[in-house]
């Protein structure tokens, strides 16, 4: 009895002498990422179509749609990354082909370590869309809208004349018919 207790006393010292992994301290190393871990978001807001689906599959409603001023595409996905689980399933779903308009890209991985709702909301992947990119699509919407108006009016006019010339030989033609009548 004796020698078990002095045994475990062994057993104990040499566990305290070693060092264990759960006293290391990892606040400066690598983190370890999961077999299926896919990175951080990527957007490109020329590619997306705007379709939502990526917002509709996000399984803890991570991803929103911001909606900008045109007519067609008008929405663009934006991510909240304080509460994503990088799933991937936003890219795996995009409709978009060859090259998908919302990727995980890998590489950077950040973890938000605050618990407030201001530090959740500075925490999303934004769509930095230049104004540039907005005025030329406004301005391409706007050429569309005019050219579809002229067309509408060529078509019109066309209608109103071939009314017109219809009008004319049908007033035309009773008014032969009766000199006709008259010479015989």
């Amino acid at each position: 009895m004796l020698l078990h207790i002095i045994q475990k006393m062994f057993r104990v010292v040499r566990a305290l002498r070693q060092p264990r992994l759960a006293t290391q301290d990892v606040r400066h190393h690598a983190v370890h990422l999961s077999a299926n871990y896919r990175g951080q978001h990527t957007v490109d807001h020329e590619v997306c179509t705007g379709c939502d689906i990526c917002a509709d599959i996000c399984p803890v409603n991570a991803i929103t749609m911001l909606k900008l001023p045109f007519k067609r595409r008008n929405t663009v996905p934006e991510v909240n990354l304080a509460t994503c689980i990088y799933c991937g399933l936003c890219e795996d779903v995009c409709p978009t082909k060859p090259e998908k308009a919302i990727k995980l890209s890998g590489g950077r991985f950040d973890i938000l370590t605050g618990g407030s709702h201001a530090d959740q909301e500075s925490f999303w992947l934004r769509a930095n869309i230049p104004q540039s990119y907005i005025d030329s699509r406004l301005a391409e919407e706007e050429a569309a809208r005019v050219k579809k108006e002229m067309e509408a009016k060529k078509k019109e006019a066309l209608a109103a004349e071939e009314a017109r010339l219809a009008a004319e030989a049908e007033h035309a033609q009773p008014v032969a018919s009766g000199a006709e009548g008259e010479k015989s």
